[in-house]
């Protein structure tokens, strides 16, 4: 994370959350959380709420925000519980569904991702990330043709101070 954080947006995932009880689950975001502010890994900020915003809207921002890293379980499977098809695992104990909101934060990921905060997304990724990628590309190239021409104004002084040995006398 800490190679990538200052050339993509990082959005943190809790993966195989089904492997975790709840509390271990809490510990574990907790402790993530800790460790990306302790590296000063830069991950995606959601952006402020307007003032003049519902308040359920700035509650499921603030959800959203508390959810980091997302605690997800992922599954190609579909399972039958009830009559209705699930996407899930099945275990001796029962099953989880990926889109469960109990079982997983999959559905806050997806429409975080999909629908609430894509646009937001497009424009950090353009307007920072791209940005800082090709100011540096110009820095670099700037470098390059800078040493290029010290490299040809050292060759030619040679070349000069070469050219005036020969005609000395000897």
């Amino acid at each position: 994370m800490k190679a990538l954080h200052q050339k993509v947006n990082i959005v943190p995932v809790l993966g195989k959350a089904d492997c975790l009880t709840p509390l271990e689950v809490s510990q574990k975001k907790k402790k993530i959380r800790e460790e990306i502010e302790r590296f000063g890994i830069n991950i995606y900020q959601f952006p402020e709420c307007d003032s003049d915003e519902d308040d359920e809207v700035k509650i499921q921002d603030q959800d959203l925000k508390d959810s980091i890293p997302f605690a997800v379980v992922g599954s190609n499977i579909l399972v039958e519980i009830k009559g209705r098809r699930v996407r899930g695992r099945a275990y001796p104990w029962g099953v989880v569904e990926v889109e469960n909101p109990t079982h997983s934060d999959f559905l806050k990921l997806r429409n975080m991702l999909v629908r609430t905060h894509m646009q937001d997304l497009k424009d950090v990724t353009q307007e920072t990330h791209y940005e800082n990628y090709r100011s540096e590309c110009i820095r670099n190239m700037t470098r390059m043709v800078v040493r290029e021409r010290k490299r040809r104004s050292a060759h030619n002084t040679q070349q000069v101070t070469n050219s005036y040995a020969k005609d000395l006398p000897s």
